[in-house]
C-alpha cells in the first residue's frame, strides 16, 4: 500500500496544480487583467482580438499566430521569435495537460481500490496528501518574494531548449503578459492550490475518520 500511497500523493496534486494553471489559458482571466498594468498603456492593437487569438491556440481553435491589429488588419504584429515561442508553449502545455489527465485516471482509480480494500489506509493518505505540495507551495513561493524574475527566468530555462522566450519589451506577449502578470497569476494559482488541498484534508476528516470509529 505504500507504493500507492505515493502514487496518489503525485498524482491528485499534480492534477490540481495544471487544473489551476490552465486558468491562465482562458480568455475571461485575461481580459480581467486588462489595464491593469502600465505596459497596457501601450497597446496599439486590439486587446480583445489578440488575447482570442492567442488563447485560441493554445487551445487548438486556431492552428496559427498571423494576425493583424484587428480583425480586419491582413498584417501579421507578432514576431517570429514570439510565434515560435507560442508553439514551443503549446507543445509544453499540451504535454502537461495529458499528463494531469493521466494522473486524474490514476489518481481516482488507486483512491477507490484503497478506499474498498483497506479504508484506514485511504485516511492516512489523504491525511498526509497535503504536506509534499505545501512544501512545494512554500518553495516556490519564497522565491517568487525573493526574486520573481529570476524565479521566472528558471522556469523557462528548465522547460524550453532555446531562447525563443527572450523576448523584447515592444513585443505582443510583453506588452500583453508583462513580468507582474506572472507575478500576480502565479500567487494565484499557489493559493488555489493550497485551498484545493486544504479541502481535501477538510472532507477527509469529516467524512472518512467517521467510518473508522
Amino acid at each position: 500500500m505504500k507504493i500507492l500511497r505515493v502514487i496518489i500523493s503525485i498524482t491528485l496534486p499534480f492534477f490540481l496544480l495544471i487544473l489551476f494553471a490552465s486558468i491562465l489559458t482562458t480568455k475571461p482571466y485575461l481580459m480581467i487583467s486588462k489595464d491593469l498594468y502600465e505596459s497596457h498603456e501601450d497597446v496599439y492593437f486590439d486587446h480583445e482580438y489578440a488575447v482570442d487569438r492567442i488563447m485560441g491556440y493554445l487551445n487548438y481553435r486556431y492552428d496559427n499566430l498571423e494576425f493583424g491589429v484587428d480583425e480586419d488588419d491582413n498584417s501579421v504584429i507578432m514576431r517570429d521569435t514570439e510565434i515560435n515561442h507560442m508553439v514551443d508553449v503549446k507543445n509544453l502545455y499540451t504535454v502537461f495537460r495529458v499528463t494531469a489527465i493521466l494522473s486524474l485516471i490514476i489518481g481516482v482509480s488507486l483512491s477507490l481500490f484503497m478506499y474498498k480494500k483497506d479504508i484506514k489506509e485511504f485516511y492516512k493518505t489523504f491525511k498526509n496528501i497535503y504536506l509534499a505540495p505545501l512544501f512545494f507551495t512554500l518553495f516556490l513561493g519564497t522565491f517568487f518574494i525573493i526574486d520573481f524574475g529570476k524565479t521566472f527566468d528558471a522556469f523557462h530555462m528548465i522547460f524550453f531548449t532555446n531562447d525563443d522566450w527572450l523576448l523584447y519589451g515592444t513585443d505582443v506577449l510583453i506588452i500583453l503578459l508583462p513580468l507582474n502578470f506572472w507575478l500576480v497569476s502565479a500567487s494565484i494559482i499557489l493559493l488555489l492550490f493550497a485551498l484545493s488541498l486544504g479541502l481535501v484534508y477538510y472532507l477527509n476528516e469529516k467524512l472518512i475518520r467517521k467510518k473508522l470509529s
